[in-house]
């Protein structure tokens, strides 16, 4: 259903889901958590309160935004309406908030200092990559006074550079160390390393990145991927934040 990090505070709510153990049928087969492409809404609402229920919060809790593939990062408590982005942030006294994002290639990210009072989900796709959504993160959170250094972060389940094939006018956006030539005739990146490397020109210490999960493209039986499969199929969750006291 969905897995965790080990380096995160035990009191911070967070994961990352996978395809399995939900009701959604054909394309969006298992525990799909999007309605972009045409799930039954039941469907998706029962899958959310599996993954709250095993998580411990309330689905009324959770906020998302509209993903763009872009760099605006909000703070979950003040999003306006219509607003689109690809990252929230949440400190503890907003409340009982959880923040995710969606994704199914992407590189989802997750956020959480040390003393368990400040959280963030960011969707780096490309081109939120070669924008450094990563780092606007970091520098949001550092604004409201979280030291970069006191941050942990994971990066979630995601295309590895395997399965990433792109053409050169892609492979230019990114520095040499993170495109791969020896994986077929065309280019590769490897976001995950990429995001990493933000993570770290961020301020993030780099024991404090942990990586959860696996590469969506290369396990069909365990993710959703839209390089592999298309549109029209199921998103994953990833989650951060605090729960309600018991």
């Amino acid at each position: 259903m969905f897995d965790r990090s080990a380096l995160f505070p035990e009191a911070i709510v967070h994961g990352f889901t996978d395809r399995l153990g939900g009701v959604s049928t054909g394309r969006h087969e298992g525990l799909n958590l999007g309605v972009r492409w045409g799930d039954a809404a039941a469907a998706v609402a029962e899958n959310l309160r599996r993954v709250a229920a095993a998580a411990g919060f309330e689905p009324a809790d959770l906020r998302t935004i509209r993903q763009v593939h872009g760099r605006a990062v909000w703070r979950a408590a003040d999003i306006p309406a219509g607003a689109a982005g690809d990252a929230l942030w949440a400190r503890a006294g907003d409340g009982p908030l959880v923040v995710g994002v969606l994704t199914a290639d992407c590189v989802p990210v997750l956020l959480a200092d040390r003393a368990g009072s400040a959280v963030a989900a960011i969707h780096s796709g490309w081109r939120g990559t070669v924008q450094d959504i990563v780092g606007a993160t970091v520098a949001a959170l550092a604004a409201d006074g979280v030291d970069p250094a006191d941050l942990v972060a994971a990066i979630g389940p995601c295309i590895e550079a395997a399965g990433f094939e792109v053409g050169e006018e892609v492979a230019r956006e990114f520095a040499p160390a993170f495109v791969r030539r020896d994986l077929g005739a065309r280019p590769h990146v490897d976001l995950v390393a990429a995001v990493r490397a933000q993570l770290v020109a961020a301020g993030v210490p780099e024991k404090a990145i942990d990586r959860v999960g696996g590469c969506t493209w290369a396990d069909p039986g365990k993710y959703f991927s839209y390089r592999r499969d298309g549109a029209g199929i199921g998103q994953m969750l990833a989650f951060v934040g605090f729960g309600r006291a018991a």
